[in-house]
């Protein structure tokens, strides 16, 4: 299992994959349309399962679930998101490490109705770091989410993706540019290659201060 990078034209590793993904049917992962999770699995299907469906939810938790009910889906999720530990133990039983790769997000950016800076922000508690640390923030579903909440009048700014203020029709106050992020994809045990690594002692003796 390579950590491939899957940006530009050529994707590094994809001329090498030899790992068979013909059997999932469905990517299950956050949405809804304009996620960042949407976009690297459209990228991971579009390299290891051309015929697979895209499923959008509203939370990973939720994805997870299905997930492990199903044989013949896998859960697409992002390092950063903030209870993937709790995904991974809760599900350990059912799925396994099947793939993981870096992908730059879409542009993040700090945008608003008025294209003034926001006194109210919707944010996923993945990047509210990007906010000011005195500015009130309401949590999101996903950044996506955050600015269909802000059209609906629920806060008057938002982080999100470039591609998710362009969509909703907000304007950008701040551009944080693309993030490399990592991407896990988990599946059914059956499907698991992972293998623990042996790694072997040095022989090399350092001298430990008295």
């Amino acid at each position: 299992m390579n950590v491939a990078l899957m940006d530009g034209p050529k994707d590094q590793h994809s001329e090498n994959i030899t790992d068979s993904y013909d059997w999932v049917r469905k990517v299950h992962t956050l949405g809804p349309a304009g996620t960042n999770c949407e976009k690297a699995a459209l990228k991971w299907a579009a390299l290891k399962c051309k015929k697979a469906e895209l499923a959008l939810h509203e939370s990973m938790e939720r994805a997870a679930e299905q997930v492990a009910a199903c044989g013949c889906s896998v859960l697409l999720s992002v390092v950063a998101y903030p209870q993937l530990h709790s995904i991974i133990y809760e599900h350990i039983a059912q799925l396994g490490l099947l793939d993981v790769f870096i992908m730059k997000t879409d542009d993040m950016v700090l945008a608003s109705v008025s294209g003034q800076m926001p006194t109210l922000c919707q944010t996923h508690p993945a990047p509210e770091k990007l906010l000011p640390a005195q500015m009130q923030r309401i949590y999101a579903a996903s950044n996506a989410h955050a600015a269909a909440e802000v059209m609906a009048g629920r806060g008057d700014g938002c982080i999100t993706t470039l591609a998710a203020a362009e969509q909703h029709g907000l304007k950008v106050v701040q551009t944080f540019g693309q993030v490399p992020m990592g991407f896990t994809i988990h599946g059914p045990l059956k499907h698991a290659r992972c293998r623990d690594i042996d790694f072997e002692a040095s022989d090399h003796k350092r001298s430990i201060p008295q």
